[in-house]
């Protein structure tokens, strides 16, 4: 398999993580908060750049190691937007409860910061 055939699978899977975190978050997308994110530019710039960005990380992963089945390839491209995340979540510290309760608390969105609390907020609210 060629290494453009590696970077698009890990961006299909990339893509197909961020299909899913939209589903999940289909009962809020009616609040303030993630209408306004849905026609921010920068919050889908970000997103085509996580997306790219698995598929060059799957190949440069992958690379040289001959025949892997897709799904492998697939896997870590809609890993790794997860991963990324949870290490920024970890770098910047605890979300403000706030931000965490309600999925319409963030008056301001389309932010940078609004791509990385992604659907956490709605998922801790079903934990808690």
């Amino acid at each position: 398999m060629s290494a453009i055939q590696i970077i698009l699978i890990g961006m299909l899977g990339s893509a197909l993580q961020e299909l899913l975190h939209w589903y999940g978050l289909r009962e809020h997308l009616g609040t303030g908060r993630y209408k306004a994110l849905m026609k921010s530019a920068p919050y889908w710039v970000i997103t085509a750049l996580m997306i790219v960005g698995s598929g060059v990380a799957v190949g440069a992963w992958f690379a040289g190691d001959g025949e892997i089945p897709m799904r492998q390839y697939l896997v870590l491209g809609a890993a790794l937007p997860l991963i990324f995340k949870k290490a920024v979540e970890v770098v910047t510290g605890p979300k403000p409860a706030v931000a965490m309760s309600s999925p319409s608390a963030s008056p301001e969105s389309g932010k940078l910061a609004d791509y990385f609390k992604g659907a956490g907020g709605s998922r801790q609210q079903g934990l808690a």
